[in-house]
This record gives structure tokens, sequence and C-alpha cells, in this order.
């Protein structure tokens, strides 16, 4: 059975020679090692599987410690690295230098697959084990930076300032910024220049800050950063609109942002609406923020709410106009509830709460 699996494995390779670049150059430096060392590298590295092993797995697999398979793979490293005068490994190494010093220097290890593996795991895989195998290119993965990879280390040092610049700012200010605003910020507090690109840039890769769904910075727990249930992305979607909206143009939204991993569905946003005191009904199927100051009550309540507040009689436009600011509604409903004599009367173009004024003499 091994012999078929070892067998099946060479095929694998030699079809893979042919497509993958990356896959093909791993291959070609791990060619003269043992054949259990390439195994347990295509294991690691999830070569074919594009799916990486735990070193706990894999020594399963071959009757040895976890330590032993880790040692294993440091001394394959070290006699890779002494391929490192291999033409095919320098131009690799040269296109992976270059990228990732034109993101100054250092570069989110997602960023760099997708820019030069794209959604080709396999090629993913290997890219980033011929990294691995450089003595120019470095990994981190620290309590402040993402898992990245750099080539400088004043690189590693400047994220570290624009991280704790963005974090400074964002938790004073309490809301989220865009790119030009947290740049802005940032810029006036670095003691040397830093240009717009490369702020963004160390920014992509700080721990404990993100952007959201609509491109704005925030702080990685923020709800409108990180929604997690249907509640928080209503509010989140509402809160970067600034205004009411109706219950399926919240869903659309949602979908269109992909705020949702599935399609959003129209009457399960509508019931969360309607359920969550958060929020409130202020027209047919449109919703507001309560917090906004939107108060709870019939078209009438809120006639009889601006009267009072007002404290004297209105015209119609001003009527319409003071009620179109907190009730999507249309103005003819208004006027209906307007001309119930029983709380409202008109005299001389302008209307009073009844209870507001006697007969006039």
């Amino acid at each position: 059975m091994q012999k078929k699996n070892n067998d099946k494995a060479i095929k694998e390779e030699d079809s893979e020679k042919t497509d993958s670049p990356f896959l093909r150059l791993a291959l070609e430096l791990l060619g003269d090692l043992p054949e259990r060392a390439r195994e347990i590298a295509q294991k690691r590295f999830g070569f074919f599987s594009g799916k990486e092993e735990t070193l706990e797995k894999i020594g399963k697999d071959y009757g040895i410690t976890r330590e032993r398979v880790r040692q294993i793979i440091v001394d394959m490293n070290k006699k890779i690295l002494k391929k490192k005068n291999n033409l095919n490994f320098k131009k690799f190494e040269s296109q992976v230098i270059f990228t990732i010093n034109e993101k100054f220097g250092i570069i989110g290890k997602s960023e760099l697959i997708k820019t030069m593996a794209g959604d080709d795991k396999k090629e993913a895989k290997a890219m980033v084990f011929l990294c691995i195998c450089s003595d120019k290119i470095f990994k981190i993965d620290s309590e402040e930076i993402k898992e990245a990879l750099y080539t400088k280390k004043d690189a590693v040092e400047n994220s570290i300032l624009v991280g704790n610049a963005a974090k400074e700012i964002l938790g004073k200010d309490e809301h989220l910024l865009d790119d030009k605003e947290i740049t802005e910020k940032i810029s006036k507090k670095m003691e040397r220049h830093f240009s717009r690109e490369e702020i963004l840039s160390h920014l992509a890769i700080i721990k404990g800050i993100s952007k959201n769904s609509f491109g704005r910075w925030g702080i990685s727990s923020w709800t409108e950063v990180s929604p997690k249930g249907t509640r928080e992305k209503i509010y989140t979607i509402l809160k970067e609109k600034k205004k009411p909206l109706h219950f399926l143009e919240i869903a659309r939204i949602m979908d269109e942002v992909g705020l949702s991993k599935k399609e959003a569905h129209p009457q399960t946003i509508h019931n969360e609406l309607i359920k969550n005191d958060k929020f409130i009904l202020i027209g047919r199927g449109i919703y507001a923020l309560r917090e906004w100051g939107y108060d709870d009550g019939t078209v009438r309540d809120v006639l009889e709410e601006i009267f009072k507040e007002k404290g004297k009689p209105l015209s119609k436009e001003k009527v319409l106009q003071e009620v179109l600011k907190i009730r999507k509604v249309k103005k003819a409903t208004i006027m209906i509830n307007l001309g119930n004599s029983k709380y409202f009367f008109k005299e001389n173009g302008l209307y009073f709460l009844k209870k507001s004024k006697k007969a006039s003499k």
C-alpha cells in the first residue's frame, strides 16, 4: 500500500511539474533529498492537498516523534539553503523581494499569496515553502503584526509605529475613519514623513485594527467593524448610511457589501428590526436607529409632540416639514391626521393643537 501511495505521489509530481512554476521549483529543490524527507515536506506544506498537516499528524504517519519531524524539516531547510544560487530559485526570490519592497519592505502573507499565486492553493503552499527556504525573506507573526513577510527590519518597526498611532487615534476618537481621515491624523503624529500609501500598507498588517465592509478603519472588536449577528449587521448598515432605510434596502446592502456569507433574507431582517429596541419603525417598512432621536408613536402622536414643542400655531408647510424629519410617511397621511377635528383645528390658514388654545375670540 505504501509503495502505491509513493507511486501516486510521483505521478502527481510529474503532472504538476508542467503546470505550476512554484510547485515545480519546490520539487526541484527537494529532488535530491531522501524520499521520506520529500514526503514530509509535501505533507507539512500541503503542496498537493492544499492543506498543511501538523507535526504530530505527520509523526504518527511515520511512527516518529513530533520533534523528529521538526528536525527533519530544519535539516531540509539547511540543505536547500545551500542551493540558493540555483538560477530558478534566485529568479523566484527576486520576484518575491520586489513584491515585498513595493509594499515598503513588509507585506501580509495573504496579500503576497493573492498577488503572486492567486487562487491556486497548491501554488500558494509551494510559494510559502520557497519563501521559508530563502535567507533574504523573513517571516513574522507577533502580538502587534499579523502573519507577514519582510525584507527590511526597519519595515517591521515602521509598521508598529503606524499601528500604535492608529490605535491611539481610534481609541480617542471612538468612531470609524476613512483612508483620508486616518492617514492625515497619523501623518501629524509621526516624527518622520510617511506617505499615504505607506501608512495604509502598514495598517493592513496590524493586529487589532481592521477595515469594515464599507472601507472604514476601526478597532477590530467594534460592532461596526466586525458585526456578528443579524442585529449588529443591520446596525452597522444604518450607522454607515446615516439615514432610515426600508428593510428590503437593508437586505440588498447586506448582500452587496458581503456582510453575510449567505444571501440575506428580507423577512429575517424585518423580524429583527421589529423585535429589537435599537430600531424604530418610522414609515411603511422603513426603520431608523432610536439613538438618532426617533420616538415611538403614531403620526398623530408625532403631530401632538410637534405642536407642544413649538408652542404656537403652524402653517401646513411647517407641519409637513417637521413631521417628515422624523417620519417617512406620505404627505397625504400627515394631512389626514391633521384633519382630525378631535385633536387639531385650522384658523386663518394656521393649524392649532386643540388642547393648546381656547376658542379664539
